[in-house]
């Protein structure tokens, strides 16, 4: 298997920093670049211009693991044709033949997705929980595999949205351009998410009760996170700072638009790693959110204990887990430092936060 790229990290630069190693963030991300080479290969030359398949999850995090499995749509953008079933059907039947893990039976994933519904229905009746998910995770944590054309022109499409319908981007007597609506569209999600963690409590009976826990406590939280460190960073970069002069004196969105399709392209741990180094955090919350990231992506990493999360989900399984036991004493730090970070670090971050980020 050929070598990883290298590619620059923020989060290397932190560890640096903190006098810290963060084996299991690395590991995961070697296993990430081994599993997209492996996703090229199968795929090489599958798409053509109006469509593209985008994987979400572990792989498009950079956080792939021992038993991660694959989210995957085959993303649209064009005519409808009868072609497009059978290559989402070619698409399930070689990700099998490869030995790839298949995605749960949500419905979101899985399955061919237009456009059109991505970027004209946020918000209002139409916009399902489904077509929510699909939308901010292909901001926030999706990977092209093969041709990307489609999933460009869908990304800056939906980005574009979300600005220009923002009045208060273009508009506002305030120096602070926050964009809103996409802010508000994750925090929407955000809430989502947690709702349906407690609809599939019982509607699964329970099944896989602590595994789907311990991501929202971390996984979950992080890609939020990384959403609120994007919005924000929109104020607080320095090199968003063009993007802010055009919105403020030629109520242009395009430079802001830019800037943001680059950030969407970090996976959420390093966007979380370059504010920290924008605003000079602390070595004790860095490392309050890097070390308990690291050991969680460690106990994802080893069978026995992902196995021991996976069978969890009564109370006296959950009180004789070592690895769900583990879970909960790595999650609250690791809050506690996501709290520091937007809360407690900057003043800067703290008045974003509590402005725009609860109210």
């Amino acid at each position: 298997m050929p070598e990883a790229p290298e590619v620059p990290s923020t989060i290397a630069d932190l560890g640096v920093r903190v006098g810290r190693s963060w084996t299991s963030i690395d590991k995961a991300r070697e296993n990430t670049f081994q599993r997209r080479e492996e996703l090229e290969r199968c795929f090489l030359g599958h798409n053509s211009p109006d469509t593209t398949l985008v994987a979400f999850g572990s792989v498009a995090r950079e956080e792939v693991t021992a038993s991660s499995d694959l989210d995957w749509v085959l993303l649209v953008d064009g005519q409808s044709v009868p072609e497009h079933k059978y290559q989402e059907r070619e698409i399930a039947s070689t990700l099998l033949a490869n030995g790839f893990i298949e995605p749960g039976r949500s419905g979101v994933f899985g399955r061919m997705v237009g456009s059109h519904e991505l970027v004209h229905n946020i918000g209002g009746e139409d916009d399902l929980n489904s077509n929510t998910t699909r939308r901010v995770l292909l901001l926030l944590e999706s990977y092209p595999v093969g041709n990307r054309e489609a999933y460009d022109r869908v990304r800056r499409q939906i980005v574009r949205r979300y600005l220009e319908d923002d009045r208060g981007l273009t508009h506002a007597s305030s120096d602070v351009r926050i964009p809103r609506f996409l802010l508000n569209d994750l925090t929407r999600y955000w809430r989502t998410v947690t709702v349906d963690f407690v609809y599939k409590q019982r509607a699964e009976n329970d099944k896989k009760w602590a595994l789907r826990n311990a991501k929202l406590r971390m996984s979950r939280k992080l890609i939020f996170a990384a959403g609120l460190a994007l919005v924000f960073s929109c104020h607080l970069d320095p090199l968003a700072e063009d993007a802010r002069r055009s919105l403020k004196e030629q109520r242009d969105v395009s430079l802001l638009t830019a800037y943001l399709e680059r950030q969407f392209t970090l996976p959420p741990l390093e966007t979380i790693a370059k504010l920290c180094w924008i605003l000079k955090v602390s070595d004790a919350t860095i490392c309050a959110i890097f070390d308990n990231y690291d050991r969680f992506l460690e106990v994802l990493n080893d069978p026995e204990r992902r196995a021991d999360l996976e069978r969890a989900h009564s109370h006296d399984d959950l009180r004789d887990s070592p690895a769900w036991n583990e879970v909960r004493k790595m999650s609250r730090p690791f809050h506690d430092g996501l709290v520091n970070l937007f809360l407690n670090e900057a003043e800067g971050l703290k008045r974003l936060t509590t402005d725009y980020g609860v109210f």
